[in-house]
């Protein structure tokens, strides 16, 4: 099929003018166009070209002859996107204005909506560079080439996937279902392998196929390299003749490194817990990867390395291990491990692309279209590999890989299935990397989520108790319910598993055809289910105070006549899930006897849908239940029409948890981040962990606990300066509004200083927010840029500007106070706008701040202090992040050095130079220290 390029000019615009460069009085016509050029491209050619210059010096009568060539050229062909849709008119009307029709079809195919599609990252299709010229024949010969790389990508792909796309396309445009249509033709055309190298076909859906999953390759070793496994010695592996010399650019040696290998190393050998406190610079991810890779391989046990941010995990299996892999002679075997909701099932996927038609809206076709091209490339079948795809939010839970609805050996998916792959990998390996949240999640489901272990080093550790907390506990949100109801049944009953079913089963043979009656009711009573869902989220956010976002379910709040209305729906909820129940059951047994592989799997995938709704419907119902030992709140967000509200329950104490079902079961469990003392004391971390004694023999650890803290590789006396203005106000009893214009001024005077390379930390979004509508104009008179988190762009992208933009102010909230890398003059100046004390009013804090005054303590010296002090050395670590780095601090929360507890968090920064004056003479030392 052939497609049509075309660019037009008009008397005093360029080729490439659209429709959103003009006003609403465009004054351009048919009669004023001045040139056309068009191309026939065709099977990743240019079959034919027309040129048509200086069009208005033909007359009326000499207009068909010169058109002519033009309709011929055109006919039959799809008209690519080149131009806007209004010029491709003005060209037909033209056509139309001397007796003839453009025969071309009426959709353009949208180029932007194709390289997308592929994910393409060639120069000219992705780079941002605009693909226009200002001479239509280079115009020409760009888009051609375009879509001769889109058309190379496009015919690589498996027949299969290209009849997919086909029928996919032509539901969201013609045009774009025809150029799929065209590939596919055009392979068969030219007897190409159905299926290309790399790829297996099950139920005509195309995947990659799987590799050797097990071993990572091992790559030559260096001369040197040590050719036996030395675990009583693992410091010898970074010496200065080691093999890690040979291998690593730039290798240094360095003695916190090795201390902290030999600890490490000791606590996996003898099994004994550890916690290492070692800053940037350290080196620590190798640190205890080296022993903990040799103590595996020596001992045939395998060690979980778990990390709470993928960038981590990223560093740890694509950088550090390869190094380690590169200076051994020996193979080692390191599995990276997700959750299993990461990983697609195959199977759902194949269900849901049969379930696609006229009335799916056209993006989520569009991310089923990605996700058919994805699925012939993936490596491991896991959603990191697709960010960016706006509607994967809506389309990934229908398709995610569950335990509930998991058919195995059943499934035709099975051996190819990539969440098995990833489970195999992980069960064969030495090393299995992870995240905090499936440790705990592992934890919470009695060790079946993770391969055995008894051996685990947890990296920024300083999250743990958080990460413990969000995850031994449980929480229930309007979204969520909403989400499975529309798993089962959405769309008005047109689309759903169990519309599906019912459609299916209508007039088949099948063995459960007798499930109609049961799927009729469930039908019904599933939408019963969410009447009562939206009337127990809806009486739970009228609990929550107007201008608040959350509450918490205390005794008092329990025993309040408008919890009644609460209660109320709980037990009409309660009652409707055991009605659900009953159906579910009934359904069960008719996925266990039925023969056919796709209505089993999809009565399977009804059942285990079913089975998390009433899940999520029974937490709902237990509000106000929770023991004393646990809080329970209520949180609500967005606006009336798109209100969130989550039901919460947590541990309020989760040492007692973590003490008896990881420090106790687990032989060496290893701890470490650059922040997990306060002032060198690991007491804090240890009490709220469950690794402190509790004062009575009969509770005191039976496990043994080390510790180490890793000086730091900085001199933080020559590399840093500490400034705290006196005559700042008190910004904590100011509005945000009367705030902002104090502190714009004080990060405009800054940033003109250091020329941007400017980051400051925010603790309310609300300030933030005020802050960036005051500042953001005059520093664009001084040529700088500003970027501020929730207005400039996602986390993402506004580091990713603020790294390539050097004289831009970045402003940030939460989590820009950790996980940020700019090292060198990236960064010269760091603002702190307060303390970073967590608000008092937040549930669990609350809860546990009653715990600890109810032992007698001081709920703010034994909680609010030290988590406060750890939270600013995380901030304070993004600013010095090599030896070589020099920056200042600027503090503009007087409590640091007025406040009697203000030296805690001075002191937890060692060697830190300090300058405390007016904010004139903070300037000038600031400029002094810059200089």
């Amino acid at each position: 099929m052939p497609f049509l390029l075309m660019f037009v000019s008009y008397p005093g615009l360029t080729t490439t003018a659209t429709d959103r460069e003009v006003n609403a009085k465009d004054f351009r016509t048919a009669a004023s166009l001045s040139s056309i050029h068009a191309a026939r491209w065709q099977n990743g050619a240019i079959v034919s070209t027309f040129h048509l210059e200086d069009l208005q010096k033909y007359s009326t009568d000499a207009l068909p002859d010169v058109i002519l060539p033009l309709l011929q050229l055109a006919d039959g062909c799809v008209p690519v996107a080149s131009i806007s849709q209004s010029d491709f008119d003005r060209v037909g009307q033209l056509c139309e204005s001397i007796g003839y029709h453009l025969p071309v079809a009426e959709a353009l195919l949208d180029v932007t909506t194709l390289r997308d599609l592929l994910g393409f990252e060639d120069p000219i299709a992705a780079s941002g560079v605009d693909v226009h010229s200002d001479s239509p024949r280079e115009s020409v010969g760009i888009w051609s080439e375009l879509l001769c790389r889109l058309f190379t990508k496009t015919t690589a792909l498996p027949q299969v996937t290209l009849q997919h796309l086909g029928g996919l396309g032509h539901l969201v445009s013609p045009a774009l279902g025809a150029w799929f249509d065209n590939a596919a033709e055009w392979r068969t055309v030219n007897r190409l392998p159905l299926v290309p190298d790399g790829c297996d076909v099950i139920d005509q859906l195309a995947f990659s196929r799987p590799g050797s999953e097990t071993t990572i390759e091992v790559k030559e070793a260096p001369p040197a390299a040590t050719t036996t496994l030395d675990i009583e010695n693992p410091v010898n592996m970074l010496g200065q003749d080691s093999p890690f010399a040979q291998v690593l650019p730039g290798f240094q040696v360095r003695p916190g490194q090795l201390q902290m290998v030999e600890a490490v190393s000791q606590a996996l050998q003898d099994g004994h817990h550890l916690l290492v406190e070692a800053g940037t610079g350290t080196g620590k991810s190798l640190a205890y990867l080296i022993p903990a890779a040799l103590h595996a391989k020596a001992t045939d046990e395998r060690v979980i390395v778990s990390t709470h941010t993928i960038a981590l995990q990223d560093q740890v299996s694509h950088r550090d291990f390869p190094i380690l892999q590169q200076s051994l002679n020996t193979p080692l075997s390191l599995a990276v491990f997700k959750g299993r909701t990461h990983y697609v099932c195959m199977r759902k996927l194949h269900q849901e692309l049969r379930s696609v038609s006229l009335v799916t809206p056209p993006d989520e076709v569009l991310t089923y279209m990605q996700l058919v091209i994805w699925l012939t490339i993936t490596k491991e079948g896991n959603r990191e590999e697709l960010t960016g795809k706006s509607l994967l939010g809506t389309v990934w839970p229908r398709i995610q890989s569950e335990t509930e609805t998991c058919i195995s050996k059943r499934c035709p998916f099975f051996k190819a299935c990539y969440y098995f792959r990833a489970r195999t990998k992980a069960n064969n390996a030495n090393v299995v990397v992870t995240n905090h949240s499936l440790v705990f999640t592992d934890l919470k489901a009695n060790h079946h989520v993770l391969p055995h272990y008894n051996h685990v080093i947890f990296d920024e550790a300083h999250h743990l108790e958080q990460e413990a907390t969000n995850h031994l506990g449980s929480e229930v949100s309007r979204f969520q319910c909403l989400s499975l109801i529309g798993r089962l049944t959405r769309d008005n009953g047109r689309h759903g598993v169990l519309p599906d079913l019912l459609q299916l089963l209508t007039g088949s043979d099948a063995t459960s055809v007798k499930a109609i009656p049961v799927l009729e009711q469930l039908t019904d009573e599933v939408m019963n289910v969410r009447a009562l869902i939206e009337q127990a989220f809806a009486h739970l956010n009228a609990l929550v105070p107007q201008g608040q976002s959350d509450v918490r379910i205390t005794q008092q709040l329990a025993q309040a006549p408008k919890f009644t209305t609460v209660q109320d729906s709980a037990g009409a909820l309660e009652a409707q899930t055991g009605v659900l129940e009953e159906l579910a059951g009934k359904l069960g047994e008719f996925a266990e006897t039925e023969t056919n592989e796709d209505l089993s799997g999809r009565l399977f995938d009804a059942t285990g849908f079913l089975s998390e709704l009433m899940g999520q419907t029974r937490l709902l119902a237990a509000v106000g239940s929770a023991s004393e030992d646990w809080v329970e709140w209520v949180e609500v967000s967005g606006g009336a029409e798109r209100r969130q509200v989550v039901f919460h329950q947590a541990p309020i104490d989760v040492s007692k948890i973590l003490r008896e079902r990881l420090f106790e079961t687990k032989e060496s469990v290893i701890l470490t981040s650059a922040t997990l003392s306060v002032a060198g004391d690991f007491s804090f971390l240890q009490q709220r962990l469950g690794l402190a004694k509790r004062g009575s023999k009969d509770d005191d650890p039976t496990f043994e606990v080390a510790s180490l803290t890793v000086p730091s590789p900085f001199d933080y006396n020559r590399q840093a300066l500490l400034c705290v203005p006196t005559d700042v106000p008190d910004l904590s009893k100011m509005s945000a509004e009367d705030a902002a214009v104090w502190l714009s001024d004080s990060i405009y005077q800054l940033a003109r200083i250091s020329r941007g390379r400017l980051m400051t930390l925010f603790t309310s979004h609300a300030m933030l927010r005020a802050t960036a509508e005051y500042l953001r104009q005059p520093l664009a008179k001084q040529g700088l840029r500003l970027l501020a988190q929730g207005l400039d762009g996602s986390r993402t992208q506004i580091l990713r500007m603020f790294q390539e933009e050097p004289e831009s102010v970045l402003l940030g909230a939460q989590s820009f106070w950790e996980g940020i890398d700019l090292p060198g003059d990236q960064l010269i100046t760091l603002c702190i706008v307060r303390l970073p004390f967590t608000p008092p009013t937040h549930p669990v804090t609350a809860a546990r701040n009653e715990l600890v005054e109810a032992q007698g303590k001081s709920a703010f010296w034994f909680n609010s202090l030290p988590e406060a002090v750890v939270r600013f050395r995380q901030g304070f670590g993004r600013l010095i992040r090599t030896v070589d780095d020099k920056g200042v601090i600027v503090v503009f929360d007087k409590r640091v050095v007025t406040a009697r507890y203000g030296q805690q968090f001075i002191q937890s920064v060692p060697g830190l130079r300090t300058f405390v004056g007016t904010e004139l003479n903070v300037l000038r030392s600031v400029k002094s220290f810059l200089a």
